[in-house]
């Protein structure tokens, strides 16, 4: 192998690292922004589902006091 088709061999095999760490990076981007999104969709859904929990609470609540007590008093 000559030195030009040795360079030309190593200046392909660089291009080719350069497009791999690329690819790399652009993936773990890619990781972080959707563990983003998901932790975010699960927190979303933790509100709600406290703020449905807080709501049974106080309805059950004012049943609660609907209730007369038992045994009846004298």
């Amino acid at each position: 192998m000559n030195n030009h088709a040795r360079h030309k061999s190593q200046a392909k095999a660089a291009r080719a690292q350069a497009k791999a760490e690329q690819a790399q990076a652009e993936l773990a981007e890619a990781e972080t922004k959707v563990a983003k999104e998901q932790a975010a969709a699960i927190a979303r859904a933790l509100h709600e589902d406290e703020a449905h929990r807080q709501a049974d609470l106080h309805e059950v609540e004012k049943e609660a006091e609907a209730v007369p007590d038992w045994p009846p008093g004298p």
